[in-house]
């Protein structure tokens, strides 16, 4: 697995080292981190750019015609922030880039949403070269637009909680949660029998007591068929009321450089991601 030396290699390790105070172990990698990094140099190209883009995944999980899950629809698209025309839009909808992660504006009610704050930051998102920020070069095959679509409301958070099931050559090992994301983003991890898991450090785990999902066999199911042609997949999925939503695929969970595991949980999900099955 020995990689000749480059100017990416050398970008990963300084991102790395910045990060965490020491090397990049690129030539021989054992943790989740390490893994991730290796799949971004040596496996990930316009496919896994596909996955990443937004909107243009919705025709991917489409085309798998997988029953019970459903996709947000998808309202408009826009070159430019300043073609949106809020009054073509329902009352409740969310703006976002396709290529980029995080400023997601969500919009509950017309009357109150800032929409000139929105446009400003979607456009400078536009602009933005997402591949470039943390090194993972898929996302330069993406060509950025901004996707209007609907709002999902789970009836319980002030937005949704994210069930993120994590998936190895098609099978699912354990699942995220995200929540509170409209303040501190809380993280916590649970096996497929709904035991929480000992994996995010305390600044992230959230106190709160998540009750199992009432379809968690579904989405597992589900996860599994999403990730069946893909060696790792980061299966993100929402609940709202008895209905499966689709997210999105994340195949380089924190870009490799993710301070929210402890060491432990970051050497058991790197011990199941084979990199020998990447073709």
């Amino acid at each position: 697995m020995f990689l000749r030396k480059s100017k990416r290699i050398k970008e990963h390790e300084a991102l790395y080292r910045m990060c965490f105070g020491k090397n990049l172990n690129i030539e021989n990698p054992q943790d989740f981190n390490e893994k991730i990094h290796w799949l971004i140099l040596n496996k990930y190209g316009r496919k896994e750019g596909r996955l990443a883009d937004k909107q243009l995944v919705k025709n991917y999980v489409e085309d798998k015609h997988i029953k019970d899950l459903s996709i947000p629809r998808t309202l408009a698209v826009y070159k430019d922030a300043n073609q949106i025309n809020i009054d073509a839009l329902p009352d409740k909808f969310v703006l976002k880039c396709n290529h980029f992660s995080g400023n997601v504006f969500i919009c509950k009610d017309k009357k109150t949403f800032d929409l000139e704050k929105a446009k400003k930051q979607l456009n400078e998102d536009l602009k933005k070269d997402f591949s470039d920020i943390n090194k993972e070069y898929h996302y330069s095959f993406i060509k950025p637009v901004i996707i209007a679509e609907e709002y999902l409301n789970d009836g319980k958070h002030k937005n949704p909680i994210d069930y993120k099931i994590y998936c190895f050559n098609g099978r699912a090992e354990s699942i995220l949660v995200c929540s509170n994301r409209e303040n501190k983003l809380k993280l916590n991890d649970f096996d497929l029998n709904w035991n929480e898991l000992d994996y995010t450090t305390s600044e992230y785990r959230s106190k709160e007591k998540f009750a199992k999902p009432k379809n968690l066999n579904k989405m597992i199911k589900i996860a599994e068929e999403l990730s069946t042609d893909i060696p790792f997949a980061r299966v993100d999925l929402y609940e709202i009321g008895n209905t499966i939503y689709f997210g999105e695929y994340t195949l380089t969970p924190g870009a490799g450089i993710i301070k929210y595991y402890k060491q432990r949980a970051l050497d058991i999900l790197g011990s199941k991601l084979d990199l020998e099955s990447f073709s």
